[in-house]
């Protein structure tokens, strides 16, 4: 009988814990399934690098040089988003680290970083094991094998900087329904200050997160530790860039945002809508995740589920109100990645540890074959980031020979504010563009004239006002410029601008500019108009 009762008992032992072997092998599976996709995709999205980093660049190349975060010396405008990012570059510039070199480093950095996090994160938050690694394997399927993540890491802004921080400060204070103390919040505080160093739009999630202290947690503690932390980093810097730049937001606040409510309106919801269909489709899931949380799991409707909604909602309020992005693989989208994967997270982890294998292994599996979908399905905006983007490159080799060929201390008229300037460091530019030009990036009264204006970023310009500055060269259109025809308006294929057109149709440029052509390899001519008779900038 003994043998009987020790017979029929075993299984009823044994079977819990094989079961949980199993989901433990099968974890490691997993996660080699997803570096492999990883390595596969830095690797697919290893040349990209946007020729907008390099405006950042130059700013830190003038700054380690000692004439201040300036993009042309003595001229005090703010045309970069991140100033942490600045000054992380800066130092590595100094020590003579290349440019690409440099900003590749932070995004690497950045994005090893997310990867350990989500390990320490998952550890930190479960006590069960299978829960542990559940959400571990969860996080890992959504955040770091995106190729959006990816692309970023090697596209040379600070996108994957400002995912870390933003991640590491709302994943931080989710923790608080577990304890909460003053030293969590202080850190929170100044995590959301590195935020807003990083990018000026992350103080919408400081007040999200004071208020949630407040309304939620009942707690004044909470949130006013949050706010001072906050307060002691951001408001020094506040100060400081008020009153070196003179203005309260940046000047790329004014370029961008100069565009009609409802043209960034339609941009903004066009964004979204290509976002959403793409793969690997995180927002879906995330929202597929939010909807099930909220009909069929009420206890876990919790305060921290409550916070990370209204941290979602508000983005994708924001990103739609500014019109979006032009640059490849969904720039503005990126940030909120750990958002969504924490919505699906929260979900399903919950579970794991009573599911059968079978239950427990799908939501993993399903991530990892859409992840593997990316390299199958083609859409444009993720295309573009698996290639060199053509206005750094060809911006890299118009800046080259600009450098050698023009006197120093010219004056030049560009569109392209990025390469052309980094690799041409002795001259005066002229962005027409208005990133880095207060009197073009402030202009309210601009039509919309060109096709290309239609772009985020791309709406403004002033020719009268560029002529007035009497520039040495003026490169009209696209990095390596194009020839002056006032019937580019209405051309599609043309690279051509506000500033462009009102310039081509300017008797003074008629009569004081001529047209200079030069082959800068058997593929690529250089087009630009030289004044003439030049001066130099004072």
């Amino acid at each position: 009988m003994p043998d009987d009762i020790a017979e029929t008992s075993f299984p009823t032992v044994e079977e819990p814990y094989s079961r949980s072997s199993l989901k433990k092998r099968c974890t490691l599976v997993f996660c080699l399934l997803m570096a492999s996709i990883a390595y596969l995709g830095v690797r697919s999205h290893r040349s990209f690098f946007h020729d907008d980093a390099y405006i950042t660049l130059r700013y830190a190349n003038q700054w380690q040089s000692g004439n201040g975060p300036v993009w042309n010396p003595n001229e005090r405008v703010e045309g970069y988003t991140s100033f942490l990012h600045l000054a992380v570059l800066t130092p590595l510039q100094k020590i003579g680290i290349s440019p690409e070199g440099s900003a590749r480093i932070v995004g690497l950095c950045s994005y090893l970083a997310i990867w350990s996090m989500i390990v320490y994160y998952s550890y930190k938050t479960e006590s069960n094991q299978i829960r542990r690694l559940t959400k571990m394997l969860i996080l890992m399927g959504t955040i770091p094998t995106a190729f959006i993540t990816i692309a970023w890491s090697l596209g040379g802004l600070e996108t994957p900087l400002y995912m870390l921080l933003l991640m590491a400060a709302t994943y931080l204070f989710t923790t608080f329904e577990q304890n909460d103390s003053t030293r969590k919040a202080i850190t929170v505080g100044l995590l959301l200050g590195l935020c807003t160093l990083t990018r000026p739009e992350a103080a919408l999630f400081v007040v999200i997160t004071i208020t949630t202290g407040l309304v939620f947690y009942q707690s004044r503690k909470i949130s006013l530790c949050i706010l001072l932390a906050f307060s002691i980093l951001y408001m020094p810097y506040f100060v400081w860039r008020w009153q070196y730049y003179g203005d309260i937001l940046p000047n790329t606040f004014y370029a961008k945002l100069g565009t009609p409510l409802t043209k960034r309106l339609q941009d903004g919801f066009y964004y979204l809508h290509t976002f959403l269909r793409s793969a690997p489709w995180p927002a879906l899931l995330a929202l597929a995740s939010w909807s099930y949380t909220l009909f069929k799991q009420s206890d876990r409707r919790t305060i921290s589920w409550k916070y990370m909604t209204a941290i979602s909602l508000v983005a994708t309020f924001y990103i739609v109100w500014t019109g979006g992005d032009h640059m490849p693989a969904y720039r503005f989208w990126a940030p909120l990645l750990p958002i969504y994967a924490w919505f699906i997270a929260h979900a399903w982890s919950s579970q794991a540890d009573t599911a059968t294998f079978r239950q427990w292994a799908l939501v993993p599996a399903t991530l990892i074959v859409l992840s593997m979908s990316q390299f199958l399905v083609v859409e444009e905006r993720m295309q573009n980031a698996r290639r060199a983007d053509p206005a750094a490159a060809i911006g890299k080799q118009v800046g080259n020979y600009i450098s050698k060929n023009f006197a120093p201390n010219s004056v030049i008229a560009t569109n392209s504010a990025g390469a052309v300037a980094y690799f041409a460091p002795d001259h005066y530019f002229i962005d027409m563009l208005g990133l880095n030009d207060r009197t073009i990036g402030k202009r309210d009264d601009f039509p919309i004239r060109t096709h290309w204006q239609q772009f985020p970023g791309h709406s403004k310009g002033d020719g009268k006002y560029v002529l007035s500055r009497h520039p040495n060269y003026i490169i009209l259109g696209p990095a390596e410029g194009t020839v002056a025809n006032t019937a580019n308006e209405k051309k599609v294929n043309v690279v051509w601008f506000l500033s462009d057109q009102e310039i081509a149709e300017a008797p003074a440029f008629v009569s004081n500019y001529q047209l200079k052509t030069v082959p800068l390899s058997n593929t690529l001519i250089f087009n630009y108009y030289e004044r003439k008779q030049a001066a130099t900038h004072p």
